[in-house]
């Protein structure tokens, strides 16, 4: 499965194989790309999201825009993630891909993603993996891409219908880019700030978010099995 997948992590068995959560970007190699960093990747090697040194070698430490500071949003919302070797059970229960099927330095105006080949690539890896979380790092992955009707009818027929209205995460006096949840019969998808935005995105209103957050992650491991 892995081999035909989009993905920067491995595919663990009874993790994330199905039922998993899903991080998803818009496209790949951005902050690797903006460094001009070459990165010589071990396929042999199984790494999790949460430790992707095992597989990318010492230049995954310094992704901090992105991996790092996901990582941290995690911690801040009560659900740290394991570093250390393949870590625990929910550290392999995470996926992550991106929209997009290529890579560029620097994300495209939204009508790209919106495209046939980049909606196949993504309905692709919802029709394999059915998660049961996405987390969109760009909330207009939600807001703007998946509401696009196309999108939304591919989207629906797998994961089922709405079951609560877009819901925006809004937080006195503060004017960054904000968050959005969305429910639906087989998945709860939430649309974040990108993590490298320069739009006012502060750590207060990342915690704010964990109001919703922890609950929807603590549901998830419940449903899992996991503590």
């Amino acid at each position: 499965m892995e081999k035909s997948l989009n993905l920067a992590n491995s595919i663990f068995a009874g993790f994330n194989d199905k039922n998993g959560l899903m991080i998803c970007g818009y496209e790949w190699g951005e902050e690797a790309q903006s460094k001009g960093q070459e990165v010589i990747i071990d396929m042999t090697k199984e790494c999790t999201f949460s430790n992707k040194s095992l597989r990318y070698g010492d230049v995954a430490k310094t992704w901090i825009k992105y991996d790092k500071r996901i990582r941290t949003w995690f911690s801040m919302w009560g659900h740290p993630l394991n570093e250390e070797g393949l870590g625990d059970a929910f550290d392999k229960m995470i996926v992550q891909t991106n929209w997009a099927v290529e890579s560029k330095k620097s994300r495209s105006a939204i009508p790209f993603y919106k495209q046939d080949e980049n909606v196949d690539n993504f309905i692709a890896h919802i029709e394999e993996l059915r998660p049961k979380v996405i987390l969109f790092m760009g909330s207009e992955l939600l807001t703007k891409v998946l509401k696009f009707y196309k999108v939304r009818d591919k989207f629906t027929a797998i994961m089922g219908n709405e079951i609560e209205k877009l819901q925006t995460l809004r937080m006195p006096d503060y004017h960054g880019s904000l968050a959005y949840i969305n429910k639906f019969e087989n998945c709860t998808v939430v649309g974040l700030p990108h993590p490298s935005s320069g739009r006012g995105i502060t750590n207060e209103y990342i915690e704010f978010c964990g109001s919703e957050l922890n609950p929807i992650i603590s549901q998830f491991k419940k449903d899992r099995g996991i503590a």
